[in-house]
């Protein structure tokens, strides 16, 4: 349970602080404030919850918003720069016109998040596609008994990934399937999801329950991938 905050406690520590120096605010609940053009650089704010707060043109260079929550909550034209976004529960959020330069969003939620005009670097990670955006490439993926597929994904397949590794795609062509130590190859393998659907050496394959669009819906319809073959055996052996 986070610990109750108030508007004034944080005026205070914000205030008394040297310019830019850290705070920590971690595990609290900020609720119905507006924080609207606040300098919270360098605020671990990690584990923390947002509800009905105004964040628009917030200053939050080197923030930590690892596994903060927001409902209800705006971040227009804020600063969130060089920050720690990783696991930070940013569903709905309106983040339009952010700059979001050299943060880390690894495994953040952005499902329906308004991300308009948002400002990113080649130091942004885990926001653009982990796939080649196009062009044909090879992909991975594992299946029921330990068994690694490897898919030739063409160059007119739709494709997206959301802030982590794992991708997914239209239709895919089974190339191989091997054992994970490479040591057997199979003609064919089931899949963990639907044990209804194979993947056949030398087939075309498309997800049956056909494909979402929509690159922040992460655990949804597609073929879900790899692009290294070592990622999708650490995902499977976790």
């Amino acid at each position: 349970m986070n610990t109750s905050i108030d508007i004034e406690s944080v005026r205070r520590l914000v205030s008394e602080r040297e310019p830019g120096s850290p705070i920590e605010l971690k595990n609290r609940s900020f609720e119905n404030m507006d924080l609207s053009g606040w300098d919270l650089r360098n605020i671990d704010f990690s584990g923390s919850d947002f509800t009905s707060v105004n964040l628009d043109g917030a200053d939050l260079d080197g923030a930590s918003l690892h596994k903060t929550w927001f409902k209800d909550c705006s971040m227009r034209k804020a600063h969130l720069t060089h920050a720690d976004v990783t696991e930070a529960g940013m569903r709905y959020l309106d983040l339009s016109g952010t700059d979001i330069s050299g943060s880390n969003l690894y495994a953040s939620i952005l499902e329906y998040a308004i991300l308009n005009d948002i400002i990113y670097d080649d130091d942004t990670k885990y926001y653009r596609l982990a796939c080649p955006e196009e062009g044909a490439f090879i992909a991975w993926k594992c299946c029921t008994e330990w068994r690694v597929v490897q898919l030739l994904v063409p160059a007119d397949a739709r494709r997206v990934s959301a802030t982590m590794d794992s991708c997914r795609c239209d239709k895919a062509k089974v190339l191989s399937i091997k054992s994970i130590d490479e040591t057997i190859s199979y003609t064919w393998a089931q899949s963990t999801v639907d044990p209804n659907f194979y993947y056949e050496v030398g087939k075309w394959v498309e997800p049956a329950n056909g494909f979402e669009e929509d690159r922040w819906r992460d655990s949804s319809q597609g073929i879900h991938f790899f692009m290294k073959r070592e990622q999708c055996v650490a995902y499977q052996t976790v």
